[in-house]
C-alpha cells in the first residue's frame, strides 16, 4: 500500500509549512541545535528570513534560549524532530501526555483543532474520518466563516446516530466553518459485500468519492484490535471477531478497515463490507493528517504510518518516544 513516488507536499498550491506544538521553540532548536541557516528556516516554515530573524531575537529576549534552549517545550521539540526524522514526515506535532489517561484523548484533539484552524482556509477540501480523537477536537474549534470550502466525510454513517457515527464529525466540522459537507450516506458497515459495489455505483456517492480524491487534507486517526477501541466498543464492528482478525494479522483499523503491522489490507470478509473511501485514494490526498496516541495505540499507529505516506503525525509525548525509538 505504501506509494511508489512521492507525494508533492501542497495544499491548495502552497507548500506545506512545518508545524509544531510551539513553533518560537521549534525556530529556535533549528538555529541553534540543528545549525540550519536563517534562509533554511524560512524555506520550510514558508516565513520570511525577517520572521525567522524576529522569532530568534524574540526568543533570546524571553529567555527561551540562553546558552542551551531553555523552555520547558524542548522536549517535546526534539521528539517532534525524532518523529519527523524516523518517518519521514513534514511535521510532527507533540503534547504531553495527561496525568490521567482518561484526558488523552482531549489533549490531542485540542491540538488537532489548533492544526485545523490554521491549515483549514478559503477554497480547500478536508476529508475527515471519525472516532474519539477528531470527535474531542470539535470542543476546541473556533467558529469562523471560511469561503469556497468544503469537508468531506470519509466513512458512512451509523443509523442510529450518536457521538460516534463517523459522518458526525465531518458534519460538525462543517456547520463550524460555515461550509458544505458531502456524506457518504450508508451504512459504514453493511452485510453483503455485493452491495457496497451497487452503493458505489450511484451518481451522488461516485460524486463523493471524487471529492475525496481532490481534497486537500486528509485527517485520520487509528484503532487497536481490542475490545476496549471504539470500533468494537459501540458495536460498529462486533467484537466477536476479534480473534479471526488477528487471526489474518490486523494490527489496526483506519477508517474502519483492517490493515496488518505492514499497513496492508487484511483478507477478512469484512474489509469487504466496509463503506469507507479506499485507504489507496485517502493515501494520495496531498497532505495526510494522523492524529492519534496512547501506549495501547502504538502497534497500530506504526502500522498506519506504513499504510500512507503521512504528513504531519499529532499525538503525545509517551507515545512519540516510543515511536521514535527513544522510550
Amino acid at each position: 500500500m505504501q506509494p511508489t513516488a512521492k507525494k508533492k507536499r501542497k495544499i491548495a498550491g502552497r507548500d506545506v509549512p512545518l508545524v509544531s506544538s510551539d513553533i518560537n521553540v521549534k525556530t529556535a532548536w533549528l538555529y541553534y541545535v540543528e545549525g540550519l541557516t536563517q534562509e533554511q528556516i524560512a524555506e520550510r516554515l514558508n516565513v520570511s528570513r525577517v520572521k525567522v530573524m524576529r522569532t530568534l531575537a524574540a526568543c533570546t529576549a524571553e529567555g527561551v534560549v540562553v546558552t542551551t534552549i531553555n523552555a520547558q517545550a524542548a522536549k517535546q521539540v526534539a521528539l517532534e524532530r525524532a518523529l519527523e526524522k524516523r518517518w519521514s514526515l513534514d511535521s510532527a506535532v507533540v503534547v504531553p501526555t495527561p496525568e490521567d489517561a482518561g484526558h488523552l484523548e482531549k489533549a490531542i484533539g485540542h491540538a488537532v483543532a489548533l492544526y485545523l484552524g490554521e491549515h483549514m482556509q478559503d477554497g480547500m477540501t478536508l476529508a475527515i474520518g471519525g472516532g474519539a480523537t477528531l470527535h474531542a477536537s470539535l470542543g476546541f474549534l473556533a467558529r469562523r466563516q471560511l469561503q469556497d470550502a468544503t469537508v468531506i466525510g470519509l466513512v458512512g454513517a451509523l443509523p442510529h446516530s450518536q457521538w460516534i457515527n463517523p459522518s458526525i464529525v465531518a458534519a460538525k466540522v462543517a456547520d463550524i466553518f460555515g461550509i458544505d459537507s458531502y456524506q457518504i450516506t450508508a451504512p459504514v458497515m453493511l452485510h453483503d459485500p455485493a452491495l457496497r459495489d451497487l452503493l458505489w455505483a450511484q451518481p451522488e456517492l461516485m460524486d463523493v468519492k471524487a471529492r475525496a480524491a481532490s481534497a486537500d487534507i486528509a485527517l485520520l486517526t487509528v484503532g487497536e484490535i481490542a475490545r476496549e477501541a471504539t470500533i468494537f466498543r459501540h458495536g460498529l464492528v462486533p467484537p466477536t471477531l476479534i480473534p479471526s482478525l488477528r487471526a489474518k494479522g490486523a494490527t489496526a483499523n483506519v477508517l474502519s478497515y483492517f490493515i496488518d503491522a505492514q499497513g496492508r489490507l487484511v483478507d477478512h470478509e469484512v474489509n469487504d463490507r466496509v463503506m469507507a473511501i479506499d485507504l489507496d485514494v485517502v493515501g494520495a490526498i496531498p497532505n495526510v493528517v494522523l492524529a492519534a496516541g496512547g501506549r495501547h495505540k502504538i502497534a497500530a499507529i506504526r502500522a498506519a504510518l506504513n499504510a500512507f505516506e503521512t504528513n504531519v503525525l499529532i499525538t503525545d509525548s509517551e507515545t512519540a518516544e516510543a515511536l521514535a525509538g527513544t522510550g
